[in-house]
């Protein structure tokens, strides 16, 4: 009888036993905070580079609307865009892998102009080339899906041109 209530009293302790309840849950917490934390900074990332393009665009148009249509005022616009001065050497762009080549200057009216366009296309064509976001972690690998944050990012601004 001693015996027995010595085993029944082990048992139950052992069976009311917490110690590795924390272990369990962290295991099963850390995979999630995991693909929270990278989704995260991915959309934070996203929305700077696209914040930044908005910008630059922006201000390249202002700078046009303000200015003559010549070839030269059209290079310093496309600087203002792809480096943030008037000009641009190589390796001092605002985002990586922007270039020149991903500048669409268009404008509109006839002899006047009228309004002034620039933009960075979304799908590539004559006017420029798309800028594709890069992002550092693959989601769609930690999901085990297609899903992908490689978007391209196409700010367009038009503004009227100020001189007469």
């Amino acid at each position: 009888m001693k015996v027995r209530k010595v085993i029944t009293r082990r048992l139950r302790r052992f069976l009311h036993r917490d110690e590795g309840g924390t272990l369990a849950e962290l295991a099963i917490l850390v995979p999630l905070l995991v693909v929270m934390l990278a989704a995260v900074s991915e959309f934070g990332r996203y929305f700077q580079t696209y914040s930044t393009l908005a910008k630059a665009t922006r201000t390249s148009a202002r700078y046009l609307s303000n200015h003559p249509d010549t070839p030269e005022e059209r290079t310093k616009a496309t600087n203002l865009l792809v480096c943030g001065k008037l000009t641009c050497a190589g390796g001092d762009e605002l985002v990586p892998g922007l270039s020149p080549a991903n500048v669409c200057i268009e404008t509109t009216g006839s002899p006047k102009i009228e309004t002034v366009s620039v933009s960075i296309p979304r799908i590539g064509g004559a006017c420029g080339a798309p800028i594709v976001y890069q992002p550092i972690f693959d989601i769609g690998a930690l999901l085990h899906s297609s899903f992908s944050l490689e978007l391209p990012i196409s700010p367009r601004v038009t503004m009227y041109h100020m001189l007469d």
